[in-house]
């Protein structure tokens, strides 16, 4: 169905409403606090919509946006509605939503009207009560400071007379970021795990209202280290729908280049991980070889291992030559000859199987029911890629079929990184045939105009990312805000411990390796 069906529809049930198309692919549905979650609920059952996502900004009064998608039409539907001080919950009709619901809680002082799990999210016990980072009387700059005037986290507690408490973290050992996991066991299968993130916030948001447009890349970019091509395009590609700017084609396949070559190192870091955490340090350490490999190549073709500050709005910040393409070329030989002879010794191991196969199971309805995305996802059998329903750049021509899997388990989640990693391979090999001769530094000083708002979505390593943005005066940004995967994805390693042992946990955890960093934006 399409976007202006869909409206027709809505506002058949719904006389007097008012809705708007924007960006050819965003209908925006202008709602208020009574019919909120009518209107959600018609999207569900009559258009099949999925429940993408739900952010606050503040005007004269608070605008509430619930984002759906259409994953088979790749269009954005957005549900506004204003208020004053209440958010009224959609927790029970939308899986999920208590997520945000809670976020914008803490962040912008709203109640929750409805909740079934109203407890703080963002703020932590050493918070300040009564403040709110997001909101406009929050000074840029300002510091939270620590007061332990927040209320004490309720984790689930054991019923069973047999069961224990295992605490871990949020301070961990080597370099992980932090983040707090309350196993509850009875003997050594896991019956609960709480996860509480977010012990960092960094305040990226609020930044973003107080940088000037052209510099911003380069923050976003450093929200998640994993993925900083992915962000940087997700940026560049909010921009250029906004200013309805088409890219020349060399420009468009070189950002698949690097957007590829970023999931390649990333997934062979990832199954070198798996690897490792079963005791299996010799294709580990391999592994981590064939991903140095790649770095390095990064450095020397960009000048940057994370090949940042390269992607920019309508441009490209570093000259990609005809000498980059062949060392492009070559070392992704050398990096596929090694990579398929160990992936025999992996495959072929039989004390590698018996850990990861039937481990760190998320059936297909949980994974449906958490809207997980990404490689977790499509492990547990959800066809979902946003390079193939929201095709940016070249990918309408490059991604032809979806990887997936039907079990869910970590040896599920270990083969679908091996089969991204070697279409990787071929989608760089397809779009350097689109570069015939060197693609110039080409960046542009952009100005765009107050009140302008759109979406733009990547598929990162981690799985689906949406940045939503509204311009505002001095060539800033009034709201920017990023729905990132690993906010969405968390949720499902809870289910995938279940019934596991203790030990297995790392295992399961490496298995889906989402981001710390993501939700401490």
């Amino acid at each position: 169905m399409r976007l202006q069906e869909i409206k027709d529809a809505i506002l058949a049930g719904n006389p007097g409403l008012n809705t708007e198309i924007k960006n050819k692919n965003e209908l925006f549905v202008y709602a208020d606090k009574d019919n909120i979650i009518k209107i959600t609920e018609c999207m569900f059952r009559d258009f099949r919509m999925y429940f993408a996502g739900e952010f606050c900004m503040q005007e004269d009064m608070f605008v509430i946006s619930v984002i759906l998608t259409s994953r088979k039409q790749g269009y954005f539907v957005i549900i506004r509605y204003e208020t004053e001080g209440e958010l009224i919950s959609l927790q029970g009709l939308a899986n999920q939503s208590g997520l945000f619901e809670r976020e914008i809680r803490d962040l912008f002082g709203l109640e929750i009207v409805g909740a079934i799990d109203n407890r703080h999210l963002v703020k932590h016990e050493e918070w300040e009560k009564d403040v709110y980072p997001l909101c406009k009387d929050f000074t840029y700059g300002r510091k939270i400071r620590n007061l332990n005037e927040t209320e004490v986290y309720r984790f689930k507690e054991v019923t069973n007379g047999g069961g224990y408490q295992i605490p871990v973290g949020p301070v961990h050992a080597g370099i992980i970021e932090p983040g707090h996991f309350r196993f509850s066991a009875i003997g050594e299968p896991i019956e609960n795990l709480e996860i509480r993130l977010m012990y960092k916030h960094r305040g990226i948001e609020k930044i973003c209202e107080n940088t000037d447009i052209n510099r911003l890349n380069l923050i976003l970019e450093r929200v998640s280290g994993e993925s900083s091509v992915a962000y940087a395009e997700a940026y560049a590609l909010l921009i250029e729908k906004i200013l309805d700017y088409n890219l020349p084609e060399d420009i468009k396949a070189v950002r698949v280049v690097l957007l590829e070559l970023e999931r390649t190192y990333n997934y062979l870091d990832d199954i070198g991980g798996i690897c490792l955490d079963v005791g299996f340090s010799y294709p580990a350490k391999k592994f981590a070889y064939l991903s140095e490999m790649i770095h390095q190549l990064c450095e020397r073709i960009t000048g940057s291992r994370f090949l940042r500050n390269v992607i920019v709005p309508c441009g490209l910040n570093s000259k990609i030559t005809l000498a980059n393409k062949a060392d492009i070329l070559e070392t992704l030989q050398m990096v596929e000859k090694r990579f398929d002879g160990l992936l025999d010794i992996t495959l072929n191991a039989v004390s590698f199987l018996d850990r990861v196969e039937d481990t760190g199971i998320v059936e297909n309805k949980i994974a449906k029911s958490l809207n997980m995305t990404g490689v977790v996802a499509r492990a547990s059998d959800i066809h979902y890629d946003v390079r193939k329903s929201f095709p940016y750049e070249i990918y309408q021509s490059l991604k032809k079929e979806i990887n997936f899997e039907k079990t869910g388990g970590a040896f599920e989640r270990y083969k679908i990184k091996i089969a991204e990693i070697k279409d990787a391979f071929l989608f760089i090999r397809q779009a350097l045939n689109l570069v015939e001769n060197d693609v110039n530094k080409c960046r542009e000083k952009i100005n765009i105009e107050p009140g302008v708002e759109g979406f733009s979505i990547v598929e990162t390593v981690k799985g689906e990312l949406i940045v939503y943005g509204k311009t505002g005066l001095n060539n800033r940004f009034e709201r920017l805000y990023m729905r990132t995967p690993s906010f969405m994805n968390w949720e499902g390693l809870t289910f995938a411990v279940l019934g596991e042992i203790v030990p297995d946990f790392p295992l399961c955890n490496k298995s889906f390796n989402m981001s710390y960093s993501e939700n401490d934006r």
